[in-house]
């Protein structure tokens, strides 16, 4: 059990890296590891060529991490198709947004808006956000078959994150996920992040949810009410566009 302790330490810290926690101290914060333990894990992965140290003591992933993904290219064909669509919808409005995708126990972002710097908050590809507090996880769990939502919220229930203790609530995630079907997407009200308001939609593939989309707006501009009467209308007609193309009989 030690071994898969301290594998499990060490992706920990490839992904605070990779998120971009370059100093000790930021990894210490992010993976709540203590600074002797990752000292030695750092160590071991710049001896593997995974990490690497700059001239200010930081840390960076280095390319040959891009070696680990070699054979997962099972949303390319999803990218292939959205980033068309992304970037038209980011053009009609000044909002950064997201494509995500469900992954066991998160949210993973495969596409974010490129602007840097706007609102500050642009995540990065590969971030893994919680399913049951942001509008990205409740758009997709929301038209998800039960039995996805019962594998899903027995797996977060025992969670030690706080952004999944809704878990331990079975019911009211059910009845919020009702309501997510109901009204046709979900929102995110300064929930996750303090700093932003949020809005998304499933994308949807012979009734079948493959990923969710995302826009983020400041709450100073405007109310939930607001972000859902004037930009549901753009976000609702990407996704479909989206869940569209994937349909077609010469896609698949």
């Amino acid at each position: 059990m030690t071994a898969v302790n301290a594998l499990h330490r060490g992706l920990l810290i490839l992904r605070a890296i990779n998120d971009g926690h370059a100093q000790l101290r930021e990894i210490s914060a992010a993976t709540k590891l203590p600074k002797s333990t990752i000292a030695r894990m750092l160590e071991t992965l710049v001896g593997a060529g995974y990490v690497a140290q700059d001239s200010q003591k930081g840390y960076h992933v280095t390319g040959r991490v891009l070696t680990l993904s070699r054979g997962y290219n099972a949303n390319e064909f999803l990218l292939e198709v959205a980033r068309p669509v992304l970037e038209g919808l980011r053009v009609q409005q000044v909002w950064p947004s997201d494509l995500a995708v469900f992954d066991q126990d998160a949210m993973v972002v495969l596409d974010t808006g490129r602007d840097p710097g706007t609102l500050s908050l642009n995540r990065t590809v590969g971030s893994r956000l919680p399913v049951l507090i942001t509008s990205l996880g409740r758009a997709f769990l929301g038209f998800a078959g039960p039995e996805l939502i019962d594998r899903t919220l027995s797996r977060l229930a025992r969670s030690t994150d706080p952004f999944d203790a809704p878990a331990k609530n079975a019911d009211a995630v059910r009845r919020l996920l009702a309501q997510v079907r109901r009204q046709g997407y979900a929102t995110g009200d300064r929930e996750y992040q303090r700093t932003t308001r949020t809005l998304a939609v499933p994308i949807m593939v012979n009734s079948t949810p493959v990923a969710s989309l995302n826009i983020m707006v400041v709450p100073s501009a405007m109310s939930m009410e607001q972000v859902v009467r004037s930009l549901l209308p753009k976000l609702c007609a990407a996704a479909k566009t989206i869940g569209t193309a994937l349909s077609q009989p010469s896609r698949r």
